[in-house]
């Protein structure tokens, strides 16, 4: 029980003299009951040296966004993307917007006219991605050995808990929401006690017994204060990484984890078709997703696979699906995999490519985060790409590292200043979706894959959203594809009698737009062209820098017209 000094003279309200203290106690005690339910990082040591050293100035303006405390998002496949109010009235593109010619050049042309769906943007697969059939014969053979009868309900309830995750709460936040309570907590006490309660406040000197009284009501609504933040605070549950939990997050996570990793990769390879991966850092590897997903994009190409990952119970079962199955097996049917529990030292040399799926949402702590990328990118020397789920969490991990890796503060180390964003950004700049509402809306992106093993039999598909940034070592190869806008939030909307098509789209300048797009005005070209392209995609669109375009600047957006519903196709 916490004890306050009380002053011999209370003439402040209540709410002035306590709010400070109560708040703080409350903030503190519940800070560090959350630390000790959260598991320590699921990897602690961040090298062969066991180092952990953080740089406090690191943490910038993300900080005060990434500790609030966010609804829960009830997150199922048929939920439609919220349309940002401030993008709710689309505008025309400038007249002299054409389609980019070069893309024109790689359009393949039949009798029957150009293939518009197979324009050079088209990003995200048009097909259900399916996993790999060797996969497919590991799995059927665990679950059969498993003899889990309950399996399919149980992975289904982890999947949901992972998805739902948040950040823990910070002394900050919770003394926001301390503070919050308080008067709402005091209202809440007896007639009798608010009375008492109100005289003693209100006397400029107090006797030893009023002190004491007035010691007890405080001490009533500190725990009053503490109870209500234990109920409506989220605490993440600590994780145990046995061979249990291995199984359920196989059949939870296993497929949509390959699917959205292959989709980032295929990205790379489509846009960058002279890379191919020698050596492949994977932080976080789990049950080895990023495994399959690379052999598939670049099929027995990797020399070596280096999985990081201190969980022996996920390695294991990694092991056992690349064995398909079977334990007793010496080879696996992807050569060259490598499990360890540390990453390796940067003297030893960097690798190709380097991949952290959903792993930053295991520490606790955005330091320990801000850490793990500055250490990933130092082992980085071409492409870097994170993935985590794609809820505002999820999208606030994502959005720290992309913040901290492109930070042009004085004192960055010089080969810090060699990254840069190759997806799905346009640009460089700070997120705009920061200067955009709603505030809990999340850039994310969707990809359809093969059911989970027990999901409904009549689904053709399920979907799975995501946030994601690759990051390019160096300048970005030349290809036409770096300057086109990318499309966001929801698929292309087309109106067939009007013959316009509108979507929102990120641009190069940093900003997002809610375009119209004409067959009159722009051409049947890139009408068609936006009529094909889904939500992911690239808009091969070509501006003329010369022409001032209307701009959709954010800041001035206080008077906007009715919103335009814009749906999925």
């Amino acid at each position: 029980m916490v004890l306050f000094v009380i002053k011999t003279k209370m003439a402040a309200p209540l709410t002035q003299t306590m709010s400070v203290r109560i708040c703080r106690l409350c903030a503190r005690f519940l800070q560090r009951k959350e630390q000790i339910q959260i598991r320590c990082s699921l990897h602690n040591s961040m090298n062969e040296n066991g180092s952990n050293n953080t740089d406090s100035s690191e943490e910038d303006r993300m900080t005060q966004t990434s500790s609030r405390n966010f609804p829960r998002v009830e997150w199922t496949a048929e939920n439609k993307p919220i349309k940002p109010s401030i993008l709710a009235s689309p505008r025309l593109f400038p007249n002299n917007a054409r389609v980019d010619p070069a893309a024109m050049d790689k359009i393949q042309v039949t009798e029957q006219g150009p293939k518009y769906k197979k324009h050079p943007g088209v990003i995200r697969s048009r097909k259900v991605i399916e996993i790999p059939k060797l996969m497919e014969k590991a799995l059927d053979v665990i679950y059969k050995d498993s003899g889990y009868k309950t399996l399919n309900e149980e992975g289904m309830t982890l999947y949901n808990q992972l998805t739902a995750r948040r950040f823990p709460e910070t002394i900050l936040s919770l003394t926001a929401k301390a503070q919050r309570l308080e008067p709402e907590i005091i209202q809440r006490l007896s007639v009798k006690q608010r009375t008492k309660l109100e005289a003693l406040v209100n006397t400029d000197s107090l006797t030893e017994e009023d002190e004491k009284a007035l010691r007890q009501i405080q001490l009533n609504v500190l725990d009053n204060i503490k109870r209500e933040l234990r109920r409506t605070t989220h605490h993440n549950k600590p994780i145990v990484y046995n061979a249990d939990f291995a199984l359920k997050y196989t059949n939870a996570r296993l497929i949509p984890n390959y699917s959205v990793l292959t989709q980032c990769l295929t990205e790379i390879r489509k846009r960058d078709p002279d890379f191919v991966p020698e050596s492949v850092l994977n932080m976080g590897s789990g049950i080895g997703s990023a495994i399959w997903a690379t052999n598939t994009v670049w099929p027995q190409t990797v020399k070596q696979f280096y999985c990081v990952d201190n969980a022996m119970e996920m390695n294991k079962m990694a092991a056992r699906i690349l064995k398909e199955g079977d334990v007793n097996r010496q080879n696996m049917v992807i050569p060259n995999v490598f499990f360890r529990d540390k990453l390796p030292s940067v003297q030893s040399g960097g690798f190709s490519l380097v991949i952290c799926a959903y792993t930053l949402m295991d520490f606790p702590m955005q330091s320990e985060r801000l850490q793990l990328v500055k250490d990933l990118w130092s082992r980085t020397n071409n492409y870097f790409v994170l993935v985590d789920v794609g809820t505002y969490n999820g999208f606030l991990a994502i959005q720290e590292a992309r913040r901290r890796l492109l930070r042009r503060d004085k004192g960055v180390d010089v080969d810090e200043m060699d990254v840069n964003i190759f997806a799905p950004c346009p640009h460089n700049q700070h997120c705009p979706k920061f200067k955009c509402g709603p505030e809990t809306l999340p850039c994310n992106f969707q990809v359809h894959h093969q059911p989970r093993r027990g999901e409904q039999q009549h689904k053709i598909f399920a979907t799975e959203r995501y946030s994601f940034v690759t990051f390019k070592r160096g300048d970005l190869v030349e290809d036409i594809t770096n300057t086109w806008p990318r499309i966001v939030f929801q698929d292309v909307n087309e109106q067939s009698k009007k013959k316009i098509a509108h979507c929102v789209v990120c641009c190069q300048d940093g900003s997002l737009k809610n375009r119209i797009i004409s067959r009159k005005r722009h051409g049947k070209d890139l009408y068609r062209m936006a009529c094909e392209s889904q939500w992911g995609d690239l808009l091969p669109v070509q501006l003329n820098d010369a022409e001032k375009e209307d701009k959709l600047d954010i800041e001035n957006q206080s008077h906007t017209k009715a919103p335009v519903d814009v749906e999925q196709k």
